[in-house]
């Protein structure tokens, strides 16, 4: 479980966030929508602790012995889907898998690679050995999924995660969804009509 604590965030003049205390729970995928410059971007960012709010406070709380976690231990929960996400460009997407994954301690076997590819649409037998400099924006998408399942995190945060993308990929992203939420947190900012459909819960900013 996530907790926001009476968290405020303002830039410069413009107040944010006010006092915001909310528990996010798993086994659903939970929406986070409103207009441009409401702050779902930033509300993704407080949850997984890339920024700090100017007061109180953002918990992922233990379950089993209510206990919140550790910071060094806090980011190994998370993984994400967004446009400031990076990817290596003068790396392969077989490279690119391999690198993030060990980053999180994991080793891909040939045959791994090959199944997050075809889970997300991403043909690896043609495309693995090509740098991501040379992959369209869709194909950039497909392997930043690919990445996000690779590392299997217990928490996903997703901002607008089938933008650019084909009918295809957003099925297969959409069916990936579905089947992961009974195990983890996935929060999803979105305004897309699509992306909304398949949220349990959805939180409205401004709260």
């Amino acid at each position: 479980m996530i907790v926001f604590d009476d968290v405020s965030l303002s830039f410069g003049r413009h107040e944010l966030f006010k006092n915001i205390s909310l528990n996010l729970r798993g086994g659903k995928v939970i929406g986070v929508t409103g207009a441009n410059g409401a702050g779902k971007s930033t509300f993704l960012k407080l949850a997984g602790k890339i920024i700090r709010p100017d007061s109180g406070e953002v918990k992922l709380i233990n379950d089993e012995n209510n206990c919140a976690l550790r910071i060094a231990h806090y980011a190994l929960q998370f993984a994400a889907v967004a446009p400031e996400m990076k990817i290596y460009d003068n790396l392969t997407a077989q490279e690119n898998l391999f690198f993030f994954a060990k980053l999180r301690g994991k080793t891909l076997s040939a045959e791994k690679i090959s199944e997050l590819g075809e889970r997300v649409g991403l043909d690896l037998k043609t495309f693995g050995n090509v740098r991501a400099e040379n992959f369209s924006t869709g194909m950039r998408q497909r392997l930043k999924f690919a990445i996000l399942l690779s590392v299997d995190a217990d928490i996903w945060l997703l901002d607008e995660p089938t933008a650019n993308l084909d009918d295809d990929g957003r099925e297969k992203f959409f069916r990936e969804i579905q089947a992961a939420k009974p195990d983890k947190i996935i929060l999803l900012a979105t305004n897309d009509r699509a992306e909304e459909n398949i949220c349990d819960e959805i939180i409205k900013l401004p709260l």
